[in-house]
């Protein structure tokens, strides 16, 4: 064995609420969700925007959670990433309650403070049940040995605040307009307190928003191909949703910070390459790794914004942001070559090759990408780090194994030879799950779902994967 991670390094596994809750028992249906609504839309399937498959139809995670811990501990895991999900804590709106915002001369909240009445106010209103269950579990997680690593957001906006069918049809006249809206980032503020106060206990470790680039880019600028709310295609509402979210990150860093953890945020940085020496294609791959890579962590974690995307910030927020980590979520390839006749995201002339290895999503595999995309974010943001998510497509479960073994191998030289602090890694997912507009035919799990019966299977895969969690090496 030669390749050894720290006696202190966390190897985990990763869910998300909205993607595997729901499917048994009529609690653990929740319909109350812009990505709920979207998802069961005929008119969407219809048009080939989603799948037409149901998330009420999936793991059922919220009743069979101690089985799955249970699984998780099996692996030889002592961590589990998991999600709290947003509008089943709050299934009407929290508007009334006051909260104090400090804002920019733009308008834009940048600091809030919430008085001890007005907190009591907001948790009278949550769903006491649902806050009781995620308590039991969180319980029961860190009594199968797992640390809960708690990611306040990951993806799913409350209906109070996100019509998706409407914004989706006219954006102008929809009077729910999710991220687009400074209201939803001073609600954020609200429920992050609401989470501190009532779940930082059980809590290792925050992530106040998963990847937040990619609720921007395939909502509002690939919308008409991804299947994201609200389907929209403009660059700038592209951009104007990432600064309301790194805006949202800052306020909740603040104050999930006041309970002492480490809270970081998330990030899916692919990674770069290109296809040819041609000085145009070096170009055109260094400005989308830019726009796709650097530009929200420029801005959440450093409060740097580059507004008019020249590669320079013209606005710096002193003060504003922070990150005690920054977790990567790392899947593949992009390999990129100029092109006269293409233009990707509107804007930039290139085009992108077929993948060479490729995962059931297309995805380009390629291990060494890991250890490059966290030597760049370390040089770059001096920040630890955490791989939050790296996973495979993998339905016959062929390639997954390798994966595992290669990705592995490459964080570790990331480790042992770069010197990079990476903290711990976490394979997604736990259990195969509702794959957003791809729905079910997507199988990231270690354990194989039968969604008529949701009985789970541990694939081989998960053995070498079990193996080396055991070891802490490979």
């Amino acid at each position: 064995m030669d390749k050894r991670f720290p006696s202190d390094f966390v190897f985990g596994t990763s869910i998300s609420a909205f993607q595997t809750e729901m499917g048994t028992s009529k609690r653990s249906r929740f319909p109350g969700t812009d990505w709920y609504v979207w998802a069961n839309d005929p008119d969407l399937k219809k048009n080939g925007l989603v799948s037409g498959n149901k998330p009420q139809n999936g793991d059922g995670f919220w009743d069979r959670y101690l089985e799955d811990f249970h699984n998780a501990e099996k692996l030889g895991t002592n961590a589990i990433r998991m999600s709290i999900e947003w509008g089943r804590l709050f299934p009407t709106d929290a508007f009334g309650i006051d909260a104090e915002f400090r804002r920019n001369e733009k308008g834009e909240p940048i600091d809030f403070s919430l008085t001890r009445n007005n907190l009591d106010n907001l948790i009278a209103i949550s769903d006491n049940e649902a806050v009781d269950h995620y308590l039991e579990m969180f319980k029961a997680a860190r009594k199968a040995g797992l640390k809960v690593f708690l990611t306040l957001y990951h993806w799913p906006l409350p209906v109070w605040l996100h019509d998706p069918i409407r914004s989706h049809k006219d954006i102008s006249k929809s009077s729910k307009k999710g991220w687009l809206d400074i209201r939803t980032i001073e609600e954020f503020a609200k429920f992050s307190a609401f989470a501190r106060e009532k779940f930082d206990d059980c809590t290792f470790s925050w992530e106040t928003i998963n990847e937040p680039e990619v609720i921007a880019t395939n909502g509002y600028l690939f919308g008409d191909t991804s299947g994201f709310p609200p389907g929209l295609s403009s660059i700038p509402l592209t951009f104007q949703v990432e600064r309301n979210l790194a805006l949202a990150h800052n306020l909740a860093y603040r104050e999930l910070k006041k309970g002492g953890r480490e809270v970081g945020i998330g990030t899916a940085p692919p990674y770069f390459e290109a296809g040819n020496d041609d000085p145009k294609t070096i170009e055109v791959k260094e400005m989308a790794r830019y726009i796709s890579n650097e530009w929200i962590l420029n801005a959440a974690v450093l409060g740097k914004f580059d507004n008019d995307l020249d590669g320079t910030a013209e606005e710096i927020m002193e003060g504003f942001g922070g990150a005690d980590y920054i977790g990567i979520d790392y899947y593949m390839r992009l390999v990129v070559k100029h092109s006269e006749n293409q233009l990707y995201g509107g804007a930039l002339p290139l085009e992108f090759e077929r993948c060479r290895d490729c995962s059931d999503f297309g995805w380009d595999i390629y291990p060494d990408g890991i250890r490059e995309v966290s030597k760049w974010i370390y040089e770059k943001y001096r920040r630890p780090i955490y791989i939050l998510e790296n996973g495979i497509a993998d339905s016959r479960d062929r390639k997954r194994g390798k994966y595992i073994t290669s990705h592995l191998s490459s964080l570790s030289d990331a480790i042992n030879v770069d010197n990079i602090p990476v903290k711990g890694y976490f394979h997604w997912s736990l259990i195969d799950n509702f794959e957003w507009a791809k729905g079910y035919s997507m199988r990231f799990g270690l354990y194989k779902v039968n969604y008529k019966t949701k009985v789970r299977t541990m694939r081989d895969s998960a053995s070498i994967y079990a193996r080396i969690c055991r070891e802490k090496g490979l």
